[in-house]
């Protein structure tokens, strides 16, 4: 017949619980750590869309300033166009030739 407390069944169980405690442990922790990385993550997602918010925020107001120059560009280029279309020629201008148009002065001999 075998003893109850028997010193093998003491070693035995001692083991089993130092084992047991080891795998709650590392149980704990891990749920720490996902709690852990739970939030971090959140903290970083709301960091994320407070920033998408400033780029959108900013992409608008670049928009509505590149449209604003856009219809400025408009305007300047109707009046341009409406200039060039009647050019105000100069009588005193026409027999004298372009600035281009004139011949290389002859050497003289």
């Amino acid at each position: 017949m075998m003893q109850i407390n028997s010193e093998y069944v003491v070693k035995n169980h001692r083991r089993q619980l130092f084992f047991g405690g080891f795998l709650l442990m590392l149980s704990l922790m891990c749920v720490a750590m996902t709690v852990l990385f739970l939030f971090v993550s959140n903290s970083a997602n709301q960091r994320v869309e407070e920033i998408r918010q400033q780029y959108r925020t900013i992409s608008e107001r670049r928009e509505a300033r590149v449209a604003e120059l856009t219809s400025q560009l408009v305007a300047l280029q109707n009046k341009l166009d409406g200039t060039v279309k009647h050019p105000v020629s100069n009588p005193a201008d026409k027999g004298k030739p372009a600035e281009g148009d004139k011949s290389p002065p002859q050497p003289k001999r």
